[in-house]
């Protein structure tokens, strides 16, 4: 062998064995996605203030990868997304409040079906698709990939087991609306899923046995069932079982899962007492006694005892894809009626469920550092969309006094949100009851979460001065793609 070939062959061993140990390196075993659902950086702040009486005391607020994120959908033209079209234009957004649903030709402000499946499968797609692209292809999605590389899956929300933010994760359907054909995909034989937790059960609502009339027509009966499949559906799941899923419902029963009692199972169906969503279960502060209060105003009606918090159904979760499971897992946990309060311009409401988010995003960093480690776990923490726009007071005058932001109504200036001290409800004004283009928050942490950092779209001077962070964004497709690339060895 000749001196020349022998330094070629060194230096490619010295390359390979490099290449493979830096690829190592990005490999995570474990990643846990939280989604606030319509949680934009106002949003984030009052739910702060409230909780802490000040900004930038949130343990998650110290991760090491700040950014935002962009989040707008695609419209149905049947063209190819142009390479320099972009839904979110800073100097357009910030020239005044009416720009909150800014697009263009080809896009548009999304809803939590299109920015799931971009969350989810990296493609952006119209409004209403679920795992499919606009003109309704299948897309593979991140929970299909893990699966195929040895990972187990799962999803927790506090809505709906089959809403939009979770089918994103795990189903493909042309409408978001037909929540029994996308769950029975959800807990089909051949689902990527292990875990499925949230609300849908057909006899309880906040807790409380609902009251059915005994005149029920079939379409009311057909909805009431509709998010666990079907009545049919219904009665094979009381058994306890369904498709190699464990059934429960109980509160004790998530606690029990949680503190790891009792036989783990391989795969659950965690069915919480609630039709629609679950309360704040852990919303007040334990040391404030108004916020109880708060809390028991704000969700009239509720059986507290019947109910368990998302902290304890997500560490149900977490002990369920652990269980004899050495190549790790990928679980999306989402606080999905923070969009509900502020679609309802409901303050009070949007605290209360951000303080149960939060707390749950505590509960994921204490088990990520009790049970794993930020070497072998990707924490990333955002949210689908913003809802409400949310200024401070008297950022516009409501002049014909609808509560919201619209023509005829004078524009002052952008203002933040007035902090009235720990466990006080903060000063905000709406200046919308949906969905729009804001920039929402993105945080990251662990193995990989430098990879945000290279996928950089571009700079909002302005959110970094409102909002005190780098100003850089990203888009949620790069979510997806990142994720893709911590769990494909």
């Amino acid at each position: 062998m000749t001196k020349k070939i022998f330094t070629k062959i060194l230096f490619l061993t010295i390359y390979v064995f490099f290449f493979v140990a830096v690829g190592n390196a990005q490999t995570a075993k474990n990643v846990i996605l939280l989604i606030g659902d319509g949680n934009g950086f106002n949003s984030e702040c009052a739910g702060t203030y409230y909780r802490y009486g000040e900004n930038g005391k949130q343990r998650y607020q110290t991760f090491p990868v700040v950014l935002g994120c962009t989040t707008y959908s695609r419209t149905n033209k049947d063209v190819e997304l142009p390479a320099d079209v972009t839904g979110y234009d800073p100097k357009v957004f910030w020239e005044t409040a009416a720009n909150g649903t800014q697009g263009t030709e080809f896009t548009k402000t999304t809803d939590s079906a299109a920015s799931s499946t971009a969350i989810h499968g990296g493609v952006k797609t119209s409004n209403g698709k679920i795992g499919m692209t606009y003109d309704k292809k299948p897309i593979e999605l991140i929970s299909e990939i893990a699966v195929k590389h040895g990972k187990k899956t799962g999803t927790v929300t506090t809505v709906p087991m089959s809403h939009a933010t979770p089918a994103g994760f795990s189903a493909h359907e042309s409408e978001r609306g037909d929540l029994s054909t996308i769950f029975l995909q959800m807990v089909s034989e051949t689902s990527p899923l292990s875990v499925v937790m949230g609300c849908g059960h057909p006899f309880y609502e906040h807790g409380n046995l609902i009251e059915i009339k005994d005149n029920e027509d079939k379409k009311a009966k057909t909805k009431r069932f509709s998010c666990v499949g079907n009545e049919k559906n219904w009665e094979t799941m009381k058994s306890g079982t369904l498709n190699g899923f464990r059934v429960i419902e109980t509160k004790k029963q998530f606690e029990e899962l949680a503190a790891g009692k009792g036989v783990i199972p391989d795969k659950v169906i965690g069915v919480v007492r609630s039709l629609g969503d679950l309360p704040p279960v852990d919303g007040a502060l334990d040391d404030v006694t108004q916020t109880k209060e708060l809390l028991n105003k704000n969700y009239k009606n509720t059986d507290w005892n019947e109910l368990p918090s998302l902290s304890t159904m997500s560490l149900a979760a977490l002990n369920v894809l652990t269980r004899n499971n050495p190549n790790g897992f990928i679980l999306m946990i989402e606080g999905g009626a923070i969009d509900h309060a502020h679609h309802g311009r409901n303050i009070v409401a949007g605290v209360l469920e951000h303080t149960g988010f939060s707390k749950t995003i505590d509960t994921v960093i204490d088990w990520v550092e009790k049970n794993s480690s930020w070497n072998e776990t990707l924490v990333i923490i955002t949210a689908d969309h913003e809802t409400g726009q949310i200024w401070g007071p008297e950022t516009f005058n409501d002049d014909n006094n609808n509560g919201v932001y619209d023509e005829g109504d004078s524009f002052n200036k952008f203002r933040q949100v007035q902090n009235n001290g720990r466990g006080k409800v903060p000063g905000v004004q709406y200046s919308s009851s949906g969905h729009t283009n804001a920039l929402v928050p993105l945080y990251a942490k662990g193995i990989g979460a430098d990879l945000f950092l290279k996928k950089i779209k571009g700079t909002d001077q302005k959110a970094a001065q409102f909002w005190n962070f780098s100003g850089q964004y990203v888009d949620d497709t790069d979510i997806f793609h990142v994720i893709k690339t911590v769990i494909v060895p």
